[in-house]
Formats: structure tokens, C-alpha cells, sequence
């Protein structure tokens, strides 16, 4: 089975393609070009790299958010084109589920991604045995807030790990908070290939969507804000 996994959530917009599970192709961007214009050539060098064309995939995934609104839109646009033309299914995964899924760590996940203007995309989620599940709604909040939400809702600095691709930059701000003590887990900003895995094992559940049925993720600032007054 030919799985092509895109995410554009970010300006480290990416593309990877599996077979059986094996990673065939991962491109990631090399100059500071507009999604718009490097998605497809990338798309078609990562099918170049397997020696086969776009009606030899079987499905698509694409990071279907949080993140920046256009670049998001970019991806989703561009997968639900593809699957509607080859009328393939489509897994749409969280970017924050992605992140996750990147962990080396078991236990309880704690995903952080930049949401920038001074706020973080973040939600909570437990691997156990390679299986993810997520233990809550996704955020979008100021990194002090959502760590004080973990801690009303009962998570504990030291039982939890960090894992963001912006560790660094959270490093001052987590150090001035409970959650100084927990673990912290950098990962690569280049998502395609996570996307690409979690996708698979929920297309072995039967996750999947048609392309008039792909919805970008935003978590609106509303949505945390109402989420947030009403536990």
C-alpha cells in the first residue's frame, strides 16, 4: 500500500511517502519558498524517488492542524484535489498528534507547537505499546496557562513529558514554572514522516475521510477560551 503523507502546517512544510510501512521518500523544504510553490514539486519528487505516479498511491494523509492559517490551507487544498481526481480516502491528522506520535517517550505526552503572537497549540495525549490516545481537548493558549490547565486537571510536572520541534525556545519560560521538573523531548520539525505513521494506524481503524469531507483543525482562541470556562 502507497501512502503519501503532506504537512504544511509550518513553515518546515514537508512530504513523505511509505510502502508496507517502509519509509520510500522524505522531502523537506530547502529555501525559504511559499508552500504554494514548492508543494507540488515536491509531491512529484517524492514520487519520482519511488518510480511511481500519483494513480499508484492508495491513500493520502495530510496534517490537517493547528497552524498558520494559509500554509495550513495550502495542504488541504492541495490533498483534497488529488484524492477527489483518484477518488482515494484521506487521513487527516493532528499536528499535535503528530508531534506525539514523534516521542520516543511513553506515559503521558504533553505537545507543544508555536502558535506564535505569544501562545502555543498544545494538548494532552498517553502513548502506551506504540498507542496513542489523547486524554483531553486541544488548546491554544499562553504556554503559562495551558501548563497551569494541566495541573487544575490533575497532571503532575514529574509524570508527564514535554515534546515540542521549538523545545529551545520554551526552555526559559518552562524553567519558571512547576513544570520545570518534567522531561523534555526536541523533536525534528519535519513532520511529514510522523504524519505518514499515525495515519497508518488509523487507517488500520477505519479512520479515514473523503476529500468533500477534509476539514481544516483550526482550535480556534474561542474554542480554547470557551472549553476552558466550562470545566
Amino acid at each position: 500500500m502507497w501512502l503519501l503523507s503532506v504537512d504544511t502546517t509550518s513553515k518546515d512544510a514537508s512530504v513523505a511517502l511509505l510502502c508496507a510501512s517502509r519509509l520510500v521518500a522524505l522531502v523537506a523544504p530547502v529555501a525559504d519558498e511559499q508552500h504554494s510553490v514548492q508543494l507540488f514539486r515536491n509531491i512529484q519528487q517524492a514520487l519520482a524517488e519511488a518510480g511511481i505516479a500519483l494513480c499508484d498511491l492508495d491513500v493520502y494523509a495530510v496534517a490537517s492542524g493547528p497552524g498558520a492559517f494559509t500554509a495550513l490551507r495550502v495542504g488541504l487544498t492541495v490533498i483534497k484535489g488529488l484524492a477527489e481526481v483518484h477518488n482515494k480516502p484521506v487521513v487527516p491528522v493532528s499536528v499535535l498528534e503528530a508531534v506525539a506520535e514523534s516521542a520516543s517517550a511513553d506515559g503521558l505526552l504533553v505537545p507543544l507547537v508555536d502558535a506564535y503572537r505569544g501562545q502555543i497549540f498544545a494538548g494532552l495525549y498517553e502513548k502506551k505499546d506504540g498507542e496513542l490516545t489523547r486524554r483531553g481537548p486541544e488548546f491554544v493558549l499562553i504556554l503559562e496557562d495551558f501548563l497551569a490547565r494541566l495541573e487544575v486537571d490533575g497532571v503532575q510536572p514529574g509524570s508527564s513529558t514535554l515534546v515540542s520541534p521549538q523545545m529551545k525556545r520554551w526552555a526559559a519560560r518552562l524553567d519558571a514554572t512547576p513544570f520545570a521538573t518534567s522531561r523534555r523531548e526536541s523533536i525534528s520539525p519535519v513532520l511529514a514522516e510522523a504524519v505518514a505513521r499515525r495515519a497508518e494506524k488509523k487507517l488500520a481503524r477505519g479512520e479515514t475521510v473523503d476529500a468533500l469531507r477534509l476539514e481544516a483543525n483550526y482550535v480556534r482562541c474561542s474554542d480554547a477560551e470557551l472549553l476552558w470556562k466550562g470545566k
